[in-house]
């Protein structure tokens, strides 16, 4: 059993993990026989660990007042990572024994090259031991003490999570921002920029998010995008992500000028708000670049910015504008405190250590972030004697380390258990605010050995997230958004003060740089064409455990001469990332070498083969192929990376598996799992990994030709699989373990292109199923009582909310049980199902978007739809969005209509034959947006009133006349031969964009011009014209008052030129600013 090191300090978690490598099986086995000189070596190398093990604790909490203690450490520590460096060769030498033994090889061919090994590593593990006992002499004259430590080290931590969104203390910041963002510029301007001023820990940041999620902020601005703009000034990134934001599609490849366009069209006409958090950049110019496709926005838009620096605020915003964050009262940092440091604590018990963190609340100078990071230190602890030794640290007094973190800050570092320490100072390589994902920073620990967790043996996921928790829990992690996580730039302060000398980030330093020869982990931000020069740094180490490029989305290219020659000369390399690299094609032979790696990304390269010496690194536990559309095949021997955990070759275009695919009994996510013809993996492999999780996509299933193998691959035993999809062509049945209770964790299924399945499996016993998708099955007749399984011993899809069906040509009739099915479905589709006979199930209380499409046997022979009639019109009593397509008979939609009290959005399109609309639609009180597209049998003289409560009309190709009033805000014409009549659009007092498409021209029957009336149309902002040019030409001639309208945009053809003429006719106002023709 594994020697425990019970302390603190951040070393002796390190040396826990040295003691577990010499524990290992295979290295007992070959290493620590009695008889051999290494095996005695070991014991004295244990030994040596153990006495410097015992003063760590004490050691590290004089790192920082006594420099002789702070240089001790550090030669240690490389001491430390020379031993682990030396264990992991040895270690790699034993797996690589019993792998070829396994694999049927010599075995006295790997013995005898075991002894070599042997000879080798003899004097190496000697002069490790030597030079332990030189720093184990010093430990008397630097006065350590054995076990002296204050630090209770792994106490539990499982508070639940603090509310991240409650603030104190800010209210009236909060109203004040808001009463700016929701007020008109007086200047005219179409966005106004609001910065948030104030130095770092105040909580700019959460206040401004706190400002984005306010009700009323976003029921004013329909368009609104987040953008952390950081340190690294980038406008085509910050493009690219408000692009994301604002769901606009684009190329990863494009170009600032291209991408600014498109951002343009998606705000022109909308009232934006967008966040700039974290701006450090005062040019002028580059500000000025970024702004450009924002002037297209409604009047009204704003932007908020969040900067330490009143420079950049004065250089994006007049001073008026400006907010600037103070400091918080102490009486509010007292109610922030109490809220994350009692959280689940009885009251009674805290009277005697509120009172101390009153004490230790004033220290903290009204930060927020002080406040929150001392408060999640004290969580865990319980005692008045434990609060006071917080209150009394010497961190305290020490406020002017030049260069470093706050007390409370180095407070919270301090009192991580050792554990935590390592993984939250491996996170100095990220840059500030770098978004990390759960997935990514997990594999990353693991790669380097930081998921050691005393007294546990957890799946290395489960200690990944616990270790991700605790680190939130005690404010050190911030969670962006569901799977990524971020650091307070002071937080990132804090790791690189800890640990910055051992983590290496280009972009912070210069050729020279002393501390550079002791970097284990480098980062950096790529370019299009990374050069060898630009890693010259890199020369000055050969140590690097962590070669990480930071994420970009774009293909770049990477110096031929540093990748083949110059980066394989890293014998220590754990982590590699080529990410993104289109020029790499293959692996040289010298990267044969790296047997120390656990990571290794290839991901959206151009690579096109694997070499078969892949299979020799049998330490790797994360290997991503994604997206590598040349590699058609894996190597043959890929079982022999018995420590895989991680296989990604999602978008990969493989056609089969390597054999005994089996073998990876510790393979935890794999993508995808391709059956081959003839040769390959064969399903039954899957049995032989029961650790799969998360989502799995099984192809070529055509190819499994026993069902004896399909049975073996016990998928019913899968029990952490949320999603899985199955492809294959030619099979008539599903598999009968696809629906199988066993599947507990399954939360979404897509069943799609089974051509030829004649029925469906039976799903409705799958308890955490959420999304449900049937379509391109073209051979389904019915569904039968067999889709949701015994309704007597469990109710059918408990949790299902999601369930699309689309594209059955041959469904007829849907058998629906008694009693509750699909209670809690939110969304319903049927599209493309001409066959389907019947009703849907008459209870969904919990319904709240329908749509049914391409279904004309819902349609009765009345010409009524039979979904919605009057006896079932309570089963849609929560429906917020109903979409009514493609159906060729209906002709009345049902009078019952206004029932549905809580409708919000309504659509209904190409309906040939529909010859009108109830005339209570009217009444639909919540009815916010109404669609009509392509009705073209429509009376005109129906429904000529709209719902008072209806903000925006779209309708083209219709024949309709409608009353105006209301508070229409948006209103959209097309494809019609009306003759729109200019008193009738002015009849709509709140309209504030109009768009006009393909209609004959503006009647203007009452003689309204914009010179002789300027307030027939005071809202309107916007004005889009499409089509004929006399419709444009009755418009340029006067037909329309728009005193506030600011942008127009027109396409047609013969009217441009008469149109930049009479560009003055349109408003009698000067501020009309924005033309497109």
């Amino acid at each position: 059993m594994a020697a425990a090191v019970v302390g603190g300090s951040f070393l002796s978690a390190f040396l826990q993990v040295l003691f577990d490598r010499m524990a290992m099986p295979e290295f007992v086995n070959l290493f620590r026989n009695p008889k051999t000189d290494v095996a005695l070596l070991l014991k004295k190398l244990e030994s040596e660990f153990r006495t410097a093990g015992a003063v760590l604790d004490d050691a590290e909490n004089k790192e920082i007042p006594k420099g002789y203690v702070n240089d001790w450490l550090e030669e240690l520590r490389d001491t430390f990572y020379q031993a682990e460096d030396l264990l992991d060769r040895m270690n790699t030498e034993a797996l690589r024994i019993k792998v070829e033994i396994e694999y049927e090889s010599s075995t006295s061919t790997c013995t005898s090259s075991g002894d070599e090994f042997l000879k080798k590593i003899k004097p190496e593990i000697e002069t490790i031991v030597e030079r332990l006992k030189g720093y184990n002499k010093q430990i008397s004259p630097l006065g350590l003490q054995v076990g002296h430590s204050r630090i209770e080290s792994h106490q539990k931590f499982e508070t639940a999570l603090v509310d991240e969104t409650t603030i104190f203390g800010r209210d009236a910041d909060k109203e004040r921002i808001i009463q700016k963002l929701l007020s008109e510029d007086a200047n005219g301007d179409n966005f106004t920029v609001v910065p948030i001023v104030g130095m770092g820990g105040l909580g700019k940041t959460t206040l401004a998010q706190i400002v984005y999620k306010d009700s009323r902020v976003a029921e004013s601005f329909p368009a609104r995008a987040w953008v952390c703009v950081s340190e690294e000034y980038d406008a085509t990134r910050i493009t690219k992500e408000l692009l994301r934001e604002l769901s606009i599609s684009f190329d990863k490849d494009e170009k600032l000028f291209s991408l600014q366009g498109k951002l343009q069209v998606g705000l022109a006409n909308k009232k934006f708000l967008l966040v700039l958090d974290d701006v450090w950049n005062d040019n002028y110019n580059e500000w000025k670049k970024l702004r450009t496709p924002f002037k297209g926005g409604s009047r009204g838009s704003k932007i908020i910015v969040t900067t330490r620096d009143q420079n950049v605020a004065m250089m994006m915003a007049n001073e008026r504008s400006i907010h600037h964050l103070d400091s918080m009262l102490e009486e509010d940092c007292r109610s922030l405190f109490k809220k994350h440091a009692f959280e689940n604590r009885d009251g009674n018990e805290n009277a005697e250590l509120e009172e101390i963190g009153n004490q230790i609340v004033k220290k903290c100078r009204g930060l927020p972030l002080a406040v929150i990071t001392v408060a999640g230190v004290l969580r865990s602890k319980t005692t008045p004697k434990e609060w006071k030794e917080i209150l009394t640290s010497e961190e305290w007094t020490q406020m002017d380390i030049p260069g470093g973190p706050m007390p409370a800050l180095r407070l919270s570092y301090i009192h991580l258990p050792s554990y935590l320490k390592r993984c939250f100072a491996y996170c100095a390589v990220f840059p500030k605010d770098y978004q990390f994902r759960n997935e990514e920073i997990i594999q990353l620990w693991q790669a380097n050995d930081l998921l050691e967790y005393p007294g546990e043996n957890k799946r290395i996921e489960n200690k990944g997230e616990k270790f991700i928790h605790e680190l939130r829990m005690r404010s050190l992690f911030h969670q962006s958004t569901d799977h990524t996580f971020s650091m307070h730039d002071l937080v990132n302060d804090l790791a690189r003060f800890f640990f910055g000398k051992y983590c290496l980030r280009l972009e912070d330093h210069q050729e020279g740089n002393a501390t550079i020869s002791g970097a284990r982990h480098f980062s950096y931000h790529p370019s299009w064409y990374d050069t060898f020069h630009k890693f010259n740094l890199l020369s000055q180490t050969k140590n690097i455990r962590t070669f990480l490029p930071l994420r970009t989305d774009s293909m770049i290219r990477l110096s031929n001469k540093f990748f083949e020659d110059a980066l394989p000369q890293f014998m220590s390399l754990r982590v590699l990332s080529l990410s993104y690299y289109e020029n790499i094609v293959k692996l040289p032979k010298s990267y044969s070498g790296l047997k120390q790696l656990r990571f290794l990304n290839l991901s959206e390269t151009g690579i096109k083969v694997l070499p078969d010496w892949i299979c020799s690194f049998y330490n790797l536990q994360t290997l991503l192929l994604s997206n590598c559309r040349q590699l058609e095949e894996l190597p043959k021997n890929l079982g022999k990376l018995i420590n895989l955990c991680c296989l990604d070759i999602s978008g990969t275009p493989l056609k089969k598996m390597p054999p005994q695919m089996g073998r990876l009994i510790n393979l935890q996510v794999l993508t995808n799992f391709v059956i081959g013809k003839n040769s390959g993996s064969t399903i039954k492999e899957l049995g032989k990994l029961p650790m799969l999780r998360g989502e799995l996509i099984l192809s070529g299933l055509e190819n499994v030709s026993a069902g004896m193998d399909a049975s073996m691959a016990n998928m019913e035993g899968k029990e952490h699989l949320e999603r899985l999809t199955l492809q294959w062509n030619g099979g008539t049945t599903f598999p009968d373990w696809l629906g199988n209770s066993s599947f507990s964790s399954l939360e979404s299924l897509s069943l799609s292109g089974c051509k030829y399945c004649h029925s469906l499996p039976t799903l409705g016993q799958l308890q955490s199923l959420q999304s449900l998708a049937i379509v391109g099955m073209s051979c389904i007749p019915v569904l039968t009582q067999d889709f949701y399984g015994d309704i007597n011993v469990t109710k059918p899809f408990p949790s299902l909310k999601n369930l699309t069906i689309g594209w059955l040509p041959q469904w007829k009739s849907w058998y629906i049980p008694e009693g509750e099915v699909f209670n809690g479905l939110e969304r319903l589709r049927i599209s493309d199902c001409p066959k389907l006979i019947g009703e849907l199930p008459q209870q969904l209380p919990s319904l709240q978007s329908l749509e049914i499409s391409g279904c004309d046997n819902l349609v009765w022979d009345n010409g009524q739809l039979s979904i919605l009639n009057g006896e079932n019109q309570q089963n849609f009593s929560s429906l917020h969005q109903l979409k009514i397509s493609k159906l060729e008979n209906l002709k009345e939609l049902p009078l019952q209509l206004n029932q549905l009290s809580k409708l919000k959005k309504l659509n209904i399109s190409e309906l040939e034959n529909l010859e009108e609309l109830p005339l209570q639609l009217n009444q639909l009180s919540r009815l916010k947006k109404l669609t009509i597209h392509d009705c073209r049998s429509l009376c005109p003289s129906h429904m000529s009133r709209l719902p008072a409560s209806l903000k925006s009309l779209e309708y083209m190709g219709c024949k309709l006349e409608l009353e105006g009033g209301g508070a229409l805000e948006y209103l959209v014409l097309g494809g019609c031969d009306l003759k729109v009549k200019a008193e009738w659009l002015a009849s709509f007092p709140m309209l504030k964009r109009l768009e006009i498409r393909y209609c004959r021209s503006v009647e203007n029957q009452s003689g309204i011009t914009t010179t002789t009336t300027t307030s027939v149309m005071t809202s309107l902002q916007s004005l889009d014209v499409y089509g004929y040019d006399d419709l444009l030409m009755s418009f340029s001639e006067g037909g329309l008052a728009a005193p506030n309208l600011t942008t127009i945009s027109i396409l047609a053809s013969a009217i441009a030129r008469s149109s930049r003429r009479c560009r003055n006719r349109w408003s009698p106002s000067s501020h009309l600013f924005d033309v497109c023709i």
